[in-house]
């Protein structure tokens, strides 16, 4: 195990809340895993003619050791909410994060 991943696993189990991640995506809409996950909610900024709004995104990143291969419409269930990814996650520098955009999934 190289440092980065130490340091990645540290910050996980020191920030990292529980999650259960749903394979929507997958032709096996049953599968569950319980992961752990960092949230984040990035500001957003957004002009609309001579006003802007501002918004927070939720934004999760989950650890490729857990998770293999996200893919867009999958769910992250959260603190009794449901999320949806919203775009194809993306890997971290050291490709060892994916890192997720999401959507309450009431809001769709």
């Amino acid at each position: 195990m190289s440092s980065f991943e130490r340091a990645i696993d540290s910050q996980f189990s020191h920030l990292g809340k529980n999650a259960t991640f749903h394979a929507r995506s997958n032709n096996d809409s049953s599968v569950l895993k319980d992961i752990k996950i960092i949230a984040r909610r990035p500001d957003g900024y957004f002009d609309l003619g001579e006003e802007s709004i501002h918004a927070e995104n939720p934004q999760f990143e989950f650890r490729v050791s857990e998770v293999a291969s996200p893919s867009r419409g999958d769910e992250v269930h959260l603190n009794g909410k449901v999320y949806r990814i919203e775009e194809d996650p993306r890997l971290d520098l050291h490709q060892l994060v994916w890192i997720a955009k999401a959507l309450p999934f009431d809001y769709l």
